[in-house]
C-alpha cells in the first residue's frame, strides 16, 4: 500500500494555524520517513508530493502540476484527484496528513464504495486527515476540486479548512454517498474528542494524529503506551519533540 503525503507550500502563509517554515516542515517529512521505514514500508512507497525542493533516504518525491493558490488547504484535494487523473498512482492509496503517524504496518483496509473515512466522534462529519483512497473514486475527487474552484470567491472557502468543503459536497450530491464508507476509529485517532476517538476504535490503533512538539496533545498518546520510544527517537533526531 502507497503511504502518501501531499503538501504545497506557501511562502509567508498561515495553514493549520501556523505559518510553516521549510526547514520545520522538513523535520516532519523526515520523520514521517524514518517512521514509515522503521515501520516495514518500502521507500518506493512512501510518497511525499511538495513544490518544495526535498529528497530524503530515496523515497519517492513528485511535483504536481496543479496547485490550489487560493486555500492552502484544499491542496490535499488537488493532490489526490491529480495523482489519480495522470495516473501517478494506480493501485488503492493511503492519504494522509503530514502529522497523521502510522503506528505500525497496515494494509489498505477492506471496505465497500471508492473512498474509506472516519468520522469525528459526533458522526456528523468526516475526518480528511486520514483517507484511503480506490482509484475508482476519481470522479468524485474531480467534483470536489471543480466545486472549490467554482466557489472560490465564497466567504465560506475563503481560508477555510477542507473538510467544510469535502462535507458540503457529500451532503449536496446523493449519488456519491453510498461511495463513501465509514471506518473504524482505529484508522484516526487525533487529538480533537480523543478519549471518545480511542475508547470506540478496534485495537489496536493504526493511526495517530498529533504534533510532537505539542506536548499537551502528544502526551495523550503517550499515556495510552501507543507512542515507542523507538518513534520519539525519531521525533527527537529530527528535532520536533
Amino acid at each position: 500500500m502507497k503511504n502518501v503525503v501531499i503538501f504545497q507550500n506557501f511562502v509567508n502563509d498561515v495553514t493549520y494555524g501556523h505559518q510553516w517554515q521549510q526547514e520545520e516542515l522538513f523535520k516532519y517529512f523526515r520523520a514521517q520517513i524514518d517512521n514509515s521505514l522503521l515501520l516495514g514500508w518500502d521507500a518506493r512507497d512512501i510518497i511525499i508530493c511538495t513544490n518544495l525542493d526535498f529528497e530524503y533516504k530515496g523515497v519517492t518525491i513528485i511535483k504536481l502540476e496543479h496547485e490550489c493558490r487560493f486555500n492552502k488547504y484544499f491542496n490535499k484535494q488537488f493532490g489526490i484527484w491529480e495523482l489519480l487523473d495522470r495516473k501517478l498512482i494506480d493501485e488503492p492509496f493511503w492519504f494522509h496528513d503530514f502529522d497523521d503517524w502510522p503506528l505500525q504496518k497496515f494494509e489498505f483496509p477492506e471496505f465497500a464504495g471508492d473512498i474509506g473515512m472516519c468520522k469525528y466522534i459526533n458522526g456528523e462529519q468526516w475526518n480528511t486527515g486520514s483517507i484511503f483512497v480506490k482509484p475508482s473514486s476519481i470522479d468524485i475527487w474531480a467534483l470536489i476540486v471543480e466545486f472549490m474552484k467554482e466557489n472560490k470567491n465564497h466567504p465560506a472557502v475563503d481560508n477555510k479548512g477542507d473538510e467544510n468543503i469535502v462535507n458540503t459536497v457529500y451532503h449536496l450530491y446523493a449519488e456519491i454517498q453510498s461511495r463513501f464508507s465509514l471506518l473504524d476509529n482505529r484508522y484516526n485517532v487525533g487529538c480533537t474528542q480523543f478519549n471518545q476517538r480511542y475508547n470506540s476504535a478496534t485495537k489496536p490503533i493504526n493511526v495517530a494524529a498529533f504534533k510532537p512538539d505539542t506536548p499537551k496533545d502528544m502526551n495523550q498518546f503517550i499515556e495510552r503506551e501507543l507512542v515507542s520510544k523507538q518513534m520519539l527517537n525519531i521525533f527527537e533526531k529530527n528535532g520536533i519533540l
